[in-house]
């Protein structure tokens, strides 16, 4: 039975900014010369091809189809460019926003205003699931059948 040796704290943290870097889209490129390292921007289709498939995997599934006909879809898609454009441009602003938006929200809970039934209620008005559901049961016997 071979013992594997425990890695070191370097060795781990350079795996974790390695991993870390190639999340946001970049790679490390060690220099030849044992100096420091530059860090290269990841060309589009390697650095989000995993983040593609997983979006085009949702946008195909009952979720995204129950988004696709929400209300606030239309919202979403109109506001996405002028969001695109002001994240490249301030980045740590919408991300303070976002935070803040998100401390008000457990501040406030407003939540708890509704209730269950209501909250269900208003699901399945505006969103039409209960059309999505119907699409999914009537799907199901085709796919048996190999259509």
């Amino acid at each position: 039975m071979k013992l594997i040796e425990p890695l070191s704290a370097k060795t781990k943290l350079l795996e974790s900014r390695a991993a870390l870097l190639e999340a946001m889209g970049y790679r490390e490129q060690s220099s030849a010369t044992g100096g420091t390292a530059r860090v290269l921007k990841l060309q589009q289709s390697e650095g989000t091809s995993k983040l593609a498939a997983i979006a085009t995997g949702l946008r195909r599934s009952a979720v995204g189809r129950w988004w696709k006909r929400h209300p606030l879809s239309g919202a979403v898609e109109l506001m996405h460019p002028l969001l695109e454009g002001y994240a490249h441009r301030h980045p740590a602003k919408l991300i303070a926003y976002g935070a803040g938006a998100g401390a008000l929200l457990w501040v406030l809970k407003p939540w708890r205003l509704l209730s269950t039934a209501t909250f269900v209620a208003l699901l399945f008005r505006a969103s039409n699931v209960s059309a999505l559901i119907s699409e999914h049961v009537m799907r199901i016997p085709n796919e048996r059948s190999g259509e």
